[in-house]
């Protein structure tokens, strides 16, 4: 005999057949007003809304399980990967294009975080954190960064996150459930970075646990979506000195082209762009050993300058070399298509 069908599978036919007629109404109200470059916007939002849905309602499942924490949010963070790896999949018309030595920088990286490791084992001391510095130019930031880092590093990845962002539908329950960190802004207001200091203080106490533990932490430096991605916005300094607390390695991810697949402004990105990516380790040794180095070279402009700020100085001027090499592989591809 048939079983009956359940209030779970009527309420999940019933978000489908709502999802269906919502994307079909939104692709011809897409080719109406924009054309075709809305279509495909369209069907990227209708992709990753319903990958969104089935990674919530997994790591929701996943959070009632007699797991350990870590374990836990390691199993949400890989499943929003896949969530997103596949929204991209089923929009080919957005490619993401990495440097060739890509693969050979992670290899790098997972050495030198293996060596450290064994080195703070060895001598009883807390493990030490990676620190993974971004550019950022668009929503789309976040989810280009999870969809091409290693499997091994998303495990333990962790970043900041406007608490304004905990309380919408679907992303509210993934930010949760995978263990990312809430940012209390006292204010919206744009460039404006007051926080609440009472809230961020317990925050920064879990932020800590996380760092000692040989966590990665990934975030941005320049604190806010930058309207002009070409020129960096100056560095914050907060993570900085997170990072020399914690003697943390330090790497740049740095994208080009995220801002043309996702406008500033819009609601929601997928227009097609082909988006380069690169990954340089700057601090392999730790930040105490980067900023030493940088001393001994013996700049005038950075030797009254704190450790801190000359961390930032020097991250600043990496991250924008590697910015502008992206920059111009992407120039001379765009020339040899005109010729």
């Amino acid at each position: 005999t048939k079983r009956p069908p359940t209030l779970g599978m009527a309420v999940a036919m019933v978000l489908a057949l709502v999802l269906a007629a919502a994307s079909a109404a939104g692709l011809l109200a897409a080719l109406a007003v924009g054309g075709p470059r809305n279509v495909l916007r369209v069907c990227y939002g209708a992709m990753l809304l319903f990958h969104m849905l089935w990674t919530t309602a997994i790591t929701k499942i996943v959070s009632y399980l007699p797991l350990g924490l870590r374990t836990r949010q390691g199993i949400g963070l890989v499943m929003v990967q896949m969530a997103w790896r596949l929204a991209l999949w089923f929009s080919p018309w957005i490619s993401l294009e990495a440097t060739e030595d890509f693969s050979e920088q992670w290899s790098l990286i997972h050495s030198f975080m293996a060596e450290a490791h064994a080195e703070a084992v060895e001598k009883g001391e807390p493990l030490k954190p990676l620190f993974v510095l971004g550019n950022h130019q668009s929503f789309c930031d976040i989810i280009f960064a999870v969809v091409t880092t290693p499997l091994q590093a998303i495990w333990r990845s962790r970043t900041y996150m406007d608490y304004h962002l905990f309380k919408l539908p679907v992303l509210s329950t993934i930010c949760r459930s995978v263990g990312h960190f809430p940012v209390y802004f006292k204010t919206t207001e744009p460039g404006v970075f007051k926080v609440d200091a009472e809230k961020m203080a317990e925050v920064e106490k879990e932020v800590d646990v996380h760092l000692s533990e040989g966590g990665l932490l990934c975030f941005y430096p320049e604190g806010q979506t930058n309207k002009n991605p070409d020129t960096l916005l100056p560095f914050r300094y907060g993570g900085m000195k997170k990072a020399l607390d914690f003697d943390a390695r330090i790497v740049n991810l740095v994208f080009h082209g995220n801002q043309t697949v996702w406008p500033l402004k819009f609601q929601m990105g997928g227009y097609p762009c082909k988006v380069r990516y690169s990954i340089r380790p700057f601090a392999p040794q730790g930040a105490k050993a980067f900023v030493e180095m940088a001393r001994a070279e013996g700049v005038k402009e950075e030797r009254e300058m704190e450790d801190h700020v000359l961390l930032a100085r020097r991250a600043h001027e990496l991250m924008q070399v590697q910015y502008d090499a992206l920059a111009g592989m992407a120039s001379k591809a765009n020339g040899k298509k005109k010729a």
